[in-house]
């Protein structure tokens, strides 16, 4: 049986942005984000949780013994924990005006800006290009929320829970 495995011969999981929403593709099929240097390859995850929660409305009636039930539009989110790297969070003035890497994450969550968002289960050196083979992920669009920096004297790092609030459908690919 074979696993997805992470930290293990040069792969790990990464969370790829993009403000290009329009012309991203959104990863889909195996097509690699557009937009060259100016993606916003989040670094340093602690954790990722992958949501996919697809409601269920559930009802009874006379007609039977039993509960019936329907499925409902589903509510999805990317969570992760990131140690903050002062680029990923504040953004890189030097990447083009309007991009993930110019607004960075903080940026991107505080103006309210859509991404187009890949996270690679098993990633390696091939971030935001076209998905190499035996490489799985979800790909969609969303709002970053759920932003709160915190740090401690035990843990003097600054760390922050990110979440992106799923728009629309989350595919699956690999």
């Amino acid at each position: 049986m074979a696993y997805i495995t992470v930290n293990e011969t040069g792969e790990f999981p990464a969370l790829i942005l993009s403000t290009d929403i329009a012309n991203s593709n959104v990863g889909a099929n195996g097509n690699g984000f557009l937009g060259g240097g100016n993606l916003l390859v989040v670094s340093c995850l602690q954790d990722v949780t992958i949501t996919n929660s697809t409601g269920i409305f559930s009802w009874t009636d006379f007609c039977s013994a039993s509960i019936n039930k329907v499925t409902t539009p589903s509510d999805n989110e990317i969570s992760t924990n990131v140690v903050i790297d002062p680029t990923d969070w504040f953004g890189n003035n030097s990447a083009a005006a309007n991009s993930a890497a110019n607004y960075g994450c903080a940026g991107l969550s505080e103006n309210r800006i859509e991404v187009a968002f890949r996270v690679q289960m098993n990633n390696n050196s091939n971030v935001g290009n076209a998905l190499p083979a035996n490489t799985y992920a979800y790909h969609g669009k969303g709002y970053i929320s759920s932003l709160a920096p915190t740090v401690s004297p035990d843990s003097p790092v600054w760390v922050s829970p990110l979440t992106i609030a799923v728009n629309g459908d989350m595919k699956s690919e690999g």
